[in-house]
């Protein structure tokens, strides 16, 4: 069925169909430097120097706009103890005033919109992380395709004496790159990370370790039925749903707000390391340019859009949908409704009601969408990162070089295999939809009891307590994902400082006489090498000391 061009043009500025993702690493080339060169020691001696051509990036990662600005603003530890604070004063509002119904309606309705806004953040988060991780993965095999090529192109690489050399250790500032796995995301990209930064951030792992486990869910469930068990008490009035709603709201601003935050700071970590092996890259792209005086421009590398079914695209639509401007002008719409029917309603509790409904019912369904989404960009990156780890051990076979020694997985425990299966069955494509299925009941059953305070109640309560579990299965997402990540960065740095080490070497042993190259008026210069063997007679592993460099240009 063909859609009309105006209509497409629309349709495509709500939801795009997914693309391929395409990017070119920036070319490297070097040059010799004259003696007494402007801002070079006099004994330099037509050193050559690694320079950056500064062609224009070709990617397709899409520029960031105020939302994206947002979005990651919303995920700093700033926001996060500013929202910590803002529940500190409704307690202590609480102890002052007493606890009366309006003092939780308060709580329950803000904490409603908070979530609401926070999803529709989480959702654009999610899309930027992934466009930005497969563009940068994109990236990193362009360049892959042109060692490989400029590889083929060097005499007697292949015959190398290092076939008879076992799998090596790489070891970084002299301890094992994968001493400590742990923390690979959180110090590869900087190693000037502060103590108090270092301390927050392990503090944040070990919380998430915390409300990831199976054992938070027990509790959860176990004060759920609780809740359950004393409703005889207070024959399951009013009152006593709004008990659950109130801790419910609490729980639910705590783990979005700190779901938010660290998803940021992986985020920001995993780029900072990425950027890091950029340039690993950087140094042996020049070597290799120079031993085979081959100068022509990384190629355009590919990465195709996944193809997903139908249920897929629906789901993805609202994902964009939620996660865009046109989701928050919905939630300005409708606040600005909710208010003007507050002197109607002559601002009761029902009216206060009414707009935690809403974006409760909302929220419920966009939390079913995150782990879906969640889900999917994992598997993708996952693929990619499979697939980089075959190139990079494609180079190392050009030159006999044995893969750096891996160290064996850990097999999970029962804690984390049960909760990945609650997570992985929360992530199915039909569960999403039975959430949409559940919220059009909960509509019909308000409806059938005239939009009353238990009506509305009851398509709060248990869309709360749902959303509420989702988003400790979310946190358990992503401290898996987080934990795959680091392990991928570990494969992906030991290549690449393994074939450092031995392209140095050819770059070394080379006998090729300098020769001068074209000036390129665009060309700026960077330090020199990143990295460098260290000689040891007692050891056959690889030691490497890592410098600090300009950032790549």
């Amino acid at each position: 069925m063909a859609f009309p061009p105006t209509w497409q043009k629309f349709k495509d500025f709500i939801s795009p169909t997914k693309q391929p993702i395409r990017a070119a690493a920036v070319s490297q080339t070097s040059r010799p430097i004259p003696r007494k060169a402007a801002g070079r020691p006099s004994s330099s001696n037509c050193k050559r120097e690694p320079i950056i051509i500064t062609t224009k990036d070709v990617n397709s990662k899409p520029k960031k706009n105020v939302l994206d600005i947002i979005t990651k603003a919303a995920g700093s530890n700033w926001v996060f103890v500013a929202m910590m604070a803002i529940v500190l004063v409704w307690v202590i509002f609480g102890f002052i005033n007493g606890t009366t119904d309006t003092w939780q309606i308060v709580m329950q309705n803000a904490s409603s919109i908070q979530v609401y806004l926070t999803d529709i953040l989480l959702l654009r988060q999610a899309s930027n992380a992934s466009n930005s991780l497969i563009t940068t993965l994109a990236e990193l095999q362009s360049r892959n395709q042109t060692f490989e090529r400029l590889l083929r192109q060097i005499p007697g690489c292949q015959w190398m004496e290092t076939h008879k050399n076992p799998a090596q250790k790489m070891f970084k500032d002299d301890e094992p790159v994968e001493s400590n796995v742990g923390n690979s995301l959180l110090t590869s990209g900087d190693r000037n990370i502060s103590k108090a930064r270092y301390m927050w951030n392990n503090t944040c792992k070990t919380v998430a370790s915390g409300l990831g486990s199976i054992w938070a869910y027990i509790i959860y469930w176990i004060g759920i039925l609780f809740w359950v068990g004393i409703g005889p008490i207070f024959q399951f009035s009013d009152t006593w749903q709004l008990y659950v709603n109130t801790a419910t709201a609490v729980a639910l601003t705590f783990t979005s707000v700190f779901l938010q935050n660290i998803q940021q700071q992986q985020e920001d970590n995993l780029e900072q390391c990425l950027e890091y092996a950029l340039r690993v890259d950087s140094e042996v792209e020049w070597r290799l340019r120079e031993i085979a005086n081959d100068y022509q421009p990384n190629p355009i590398f590919e990465i195709p859009a996944p193809k997903i079914s139908w249920i897929d695209r629906a789901i993805d639509i609202f994902a964009d949908v939620m996660g865009s401007g046109v989701g928050l002008l919905i939630t300005l719409i409708v606040t600005i409704a909710w208010i003007a029917v507050g002197p109607v309603l002559k601002f009761n509790d029902n009216w206060w009601l009414i707009i935690g409904t809403f974006t409760g019912l909302v929220g419920f369904i966009d939390g079913f969408v995150l782990r879906n989404v969640y889900h999917r960009d994992e598997k993708v990156a996952e693929e990619q990162f499979e697939k980089i780890a075959e190139s990079d051990d494609r180079l190392l076979d050009l030159l006999n070089i044995p893969s750096p020694y891996q160290t064996p997985t850990k097999p999970r425990n029962f804690s984390t295999r049960a909760s990945a299966a609650a997570g992985e069955f929360c992530a199915l494509s039909g569960v999403c939809v039975a959430s949409v299925g559940v919220v059009f009941a909960l509509l019909a059953t308000a409806s059938i009891m005239k939009w009353s305070e238990t009506g509305q109640l009851l398509c709060n309560t248990p869309t709360m307590i749902i959303e509420g579990f989702l988003l400790l299965i979310l946190i358990q997402a992503h401290n898996i994902a987080n934990a795959a990540r680091g392990e991928d960065f570990q494969s992906l740095l030991k290549h690449r400082l393994l074939l450092n080490h031995f392209v140095c070497e050819l770059s070394e042993n080379s006998d090729r006489s300098s020769s001068s190259y074209p000036h390129n008026p665009d060309e700026k210069f960077i330090d020199n090498t990143d990295f460098y063997p260290i000689d040891d007679d007692n050891t056959q592993d690889i030691k490497i000391s890592i410098e600090q460099v300009e950032n790549r240009i």
